[in-house]
């Protein structure tokens, strides 16, 4: 709940910059020399990508918080990944390594085309604080997902 609030309202300050851009693209308009709607453009195409931005992130994270409902590993019969975190940096990493091993071996043992697969990878590469590829496996998951409804 707390990280809905928090989105909510990172959404609504991303509305207030907004107006605030279109104001004052409306504002470079409204002086009519080339150098004004010069501006006007830019401040416009800056909105437009900031609200493509914030609505492609919040759709990713709705989809795959979708996807964390739906997850259940002891359910298909895989191994559960491991609920209580060791206290030791060391131990921690060591755990988040076994994970990672354990998703990937299964990815690679033709579970390929399951969005479980791909979702338990991206458990584990967040688990070795990997964000980037824990997002591209995310994805993945997603897609899959998506294509197998």
């Amino acid at each position: 709940m707390r990280a809905k609030i928090g989105v909510a309202v990172l959404v609504l300050l991303t509305g207030v910059f907004v107006w605030g851009m279109a104001w004052m693209a409306a504002g470079f308009a409204r002086a009519g020399s080339a150098v004004g709607w010069g501006l006007a453009v830019a401040v416009v195409l800056l909105v437009v990508l900031t609200i493509w931005v914030t609505w492609r992130e919040v759709r990713f994270g709705m989809q795959s918080g979708r996807l964390a409902r739906m997850y259940g590993p002891a359910a298909d019969g895989e191994p559960a990944l491991q609920d209580a975190q060791p206290q030791d940096r060391d131990a921690r990493a060591a755990q988040a390594r076994r994970e990672f091993e354990a998703a990937r071996a299964a990815l690679e043992t033709g579970a390929g085309e399951d969005w479980r697969a791909w979702y338990r990878l991206a458990l584990a590469y967040d688990g070795m604080r990997d964000r980037a590829q824990a997002r591209a496996a995310l994805r993945r998951a997603i897609s899959l997902e998506r294509s197998g409804r």
